[in-house]
């Protein structure tokens, strides 16, 4: 009988007992009369741990005759509890619950040499040599019931198995050990691998970062997008892009995305954040779209970005795989590989990708910091256009544009072949929509700064764009009719000459205001900190508040409050701006621009004696001028008294300086310090 309970504890039943239930196991045998009821008991609690080992084992091996194939959460297989879900991670566990149970095997096989040799011993001596695998197998039953009741699947079992190593019990913690460091080897090549090499190896969907199969449409443009199949397009971005375009697109970015429930318990979620944010990196720099030739071996070969290192760096990742879960040492590793990468990727951006060059031609045309080139293309292009069709206007201008950079700068400059103007769609459908108020511009951007000037920010450049060109516009009509004045020899009426005058002095004071306080200010903040940084992530952060400062203080968008950004390590930022509406200030200045349009329009047709329909359209535009121009300094005034912003009040002191305004308009009392 004690052999026949070998037999059972080693998982082999004989003839006596073949039963796996806890409570039926007597009813097996024959020999119930024979037995003391104190022999019962100690039979019962040896069967009780053998029931508890053949579970242990029935699990072990379910999970071991499974096929490892592409989990689908809408795919099932009948061979396959749907209790466990197949993959490597709960494989690995397996395996580690077999290197733990070994010792219990070991202890049956010498049990049955010291029975042999010593038949007179009893069931107690047997009790006594599996009664410590007690604790064992409950700890092991509950990391199997825990796996089977959540459906653990991946990488997360990692930190659920944390929780056993921080009991303090020595049988619990011994074991769970063996058994993370082996479902480890699993979670630190996934690790290596995407960080090291950028590559992403999961087919059963366990680690916690995913690979969209996609490009990711937060790096994608308007026609980019239509060419995507299941991308939604965004309407801010509604363009015509049904003619080919000189400007080339950047290339693709390809889509991962972080599985929050599938991060482990004791990883944060920055740091898990920042494990994709590195892997996307090497993703990127791997698939430099330029190709390199080794001329003297005749190869061609791809960035090492690692600079020959990435060996050594695999195998200080991997080496965390043999000893026990520490945030502070992981996160420490993790740190070095993020500086390592930052630095790589920040000295491809300022070396050879010319960053600042970047900037400056941005500033030169998206913030019109070519005035002489733009004033000459509007002149032209007003001209030209007046006769052409819609479909026509937008070849036309480009040829305009493209001509007049030519002949300014001759062969000294080609910048201007990096750009090509584009005419959105209007958002309502119009006979009389001007291509002034719609014409935007593209800018050919080099790898890889098309991380850092994705769509998002190239669409608020944009704005600034169309709102600095009306301006300008605005300043050029203005200053036709002054010419058309004082070339003229005809008598000009006092009050349209005061109304040009006052018009005049406001578009030229917001002119100064923009491009000098704000937009030259701003690029010479932003060149001098990039100069002074050292990281990608630094160049990303500075791009991003700068873009919020520059629209916000352009009164273009207006930037939320106390912004913090909500994910330090990511490829992807966009400026704390609201989109919802525009501002009280910038729409108070589209008006404004908007009766300078109609007051150059009516001046053209106007004699000398201006007959009673034209005084009454002259009263019409002072009376809504003086409004306007009122409600602009209330509202800058009243901003400034809410948000203190210095912007405000260089603004209100250009347009009212010495009083200029506030002195003629009644009940306006505004006390500026």
């Amino acid at each position: 009988m004690i052999h026949e309970a070998l037999f059972y504890l080693w998982n082999c039943p004989g003839d006596l007992f073949k039963t796996n239930k806890k409570d039926d196991w007597i009813n097996s045998v024959s020999i119930q009369d024979f037995l003391h009821p104190a022999e019962r008991e100690l039979l019962q609690r040896i069967m009780t741990i053998a029931l508890n080992y053949h579970e242990i084992e029935d699990f072990r091996k379910t999970v071991e005759n499974q096929h490892i194939f592409a989990y689908d959460n809408h795919i099932t297989d009948d061979n396959v509890s749907n209790e466990i879900k197949p993959g490597l991670y709960v494989k690995a566990f397996c395996n580690g619950v077999d290197t733990v149970l070994e010792s219990y095997r070991n202890e049956i096989v010498n049990l049955e040499d010291v029975i042999l040799k010593n038949p007179q011993l009893s069931l107690t001596f047997v009790l006594s040599s599996v009664e410590k695998y007690v604790t064992l197998f409950k700890t092991l039953k509950q990391m199997i019931q825990l796996i089977k009741s959540e459906k653990i699947h991946g990488c997360p079992l990692i930190g659920k198995l944390q929780s056993y190593i921080d009991s303090g019990i020595d049988a619990i913690t011994e074991p769970t050990l063996k058994i993370i460091l082996s479902v480890n080897t699993v979670f630190y090549k996934h690790l290596c691998n995407w960080i090291v090499y950028g590559d992403l190896i999961d087919n059963c969907n366990e680690f916690f970062i995913c690979d969209a199969n996609c490009a990711d449409e937060n790096f994608l443009y308007p026609d980019q997008l239509k060419e995507s199949d299941g991308l939604k397009k965004d309407s801010y971005f509604d363009i015509d892009f049904s003619k080919k375009h000189k400007v080339k697109r950047p290339c693709e970015v390809r889509k991962f995305y972080l599985k929050k429930d599938m991060v482990p318990i004791n990883i944060s979620m920055e740091t898990a954040e920042t494990i994709l944010f590195l892997g996307q990196i090497v993703w990127i720099i791997r698939n430099d779209p330029k190709t390199y030739f080794d001329d003297k071996f005749q190869l061609k070969f791809k960035r090492d970005m690692w600079d020959g290192t990435d060996v050594e760096y695999y195998r200080k990742l991997q080496s965390l795989e043999n000893v026990p879960f520490n945030s502070n040492v992981f996160d420490k590793t993790i740190e070095e590989c993020r500086l390592k990468l930052t630095k790589y990727l920040w000295k491809i951006m300022i070396d050879e990708a010319k960053l600042l060059d970047h900037l400056q031609l941005i500033r030169d045309y998206y913030a019109l910091g070519r005035g002489e080139l733009f004033q000459q293309f509007i002149v032209l292009a007003e001209d030209h256009i007046k006769d052409i069709t819609n479909e026509h206007i937008l070849t036309n201008l480009n040829f305009i544009f493209s001509e007049t950079a030519r002949k300014l700068y001759t062969e000294n400059d080609k910048s201007y072949l990096s750009f090509e103007l584009t005419l959105p769609k209007p958002l309502v459908k119009s006979n009389n929509s001007s291509p002034w108020s719609r014409l935007e511009i593209n800018f050919n951007v080099s790898w890889p700064l098309h991380i850092l000037f994705h769509p998002t920010a190239m669409g608020f450049y944009n704005k600034l764009f169309c709102f600095l060109l009306k301006v300008k516009k605005t300043h050029i009509d203005l200053h036709k009719i002054w010419l058309f004045h004082m070339e003229g020899k005809h008598k000009i009426d006092p009050a349209v000459w005061t109304l040009r005058n006052n018009l005049m002095y406001i578009v030229n004071n917001l002119q100064y205001y923009l491009q000098v306080d704000v937009i030259e200010a701003r690029f010479a903040i932003l060149k001098s900190a990039i100069q002074d940084a050292n990281e990608f992530e630094d160049i990303i952060r500075l791009h991003s508040e700068f873009l919020k400062n520059l629209l916000h203080e352009t009164f273009v968008m207006t930037a939320y409050k106390d912004s913090e950004l909500k994910c330090k390590h990511t490829l992807y930022q966009v400026p704390a701006l609201k989109q919802e509406k525009n501002s009280m200030v910038y729409e108070t200045i589209l008006q404004i621009l908007s009766v300078c349009d109609k007051f150059c329009s009516l001046v053209k047709n106007w004699q000398s004696d201006l007959t009673e329909v034209d005084l009454q359209k002259l009263s019409k535009l002072k009376t809504e001028s003086e409004s306007l121009i009122e409600m602009l300094l209330h509202v800058l005034y009243s901003l400034h008294q809410k948000s203190s912003g210095q912007h405000l009040l260089q603004l209100l002191h250009h347009i009212d300086y010495n009083r200029w305004f506030s002195k003629n308009i009644v009940n306006l009392n505004l006390t500026v310090s």
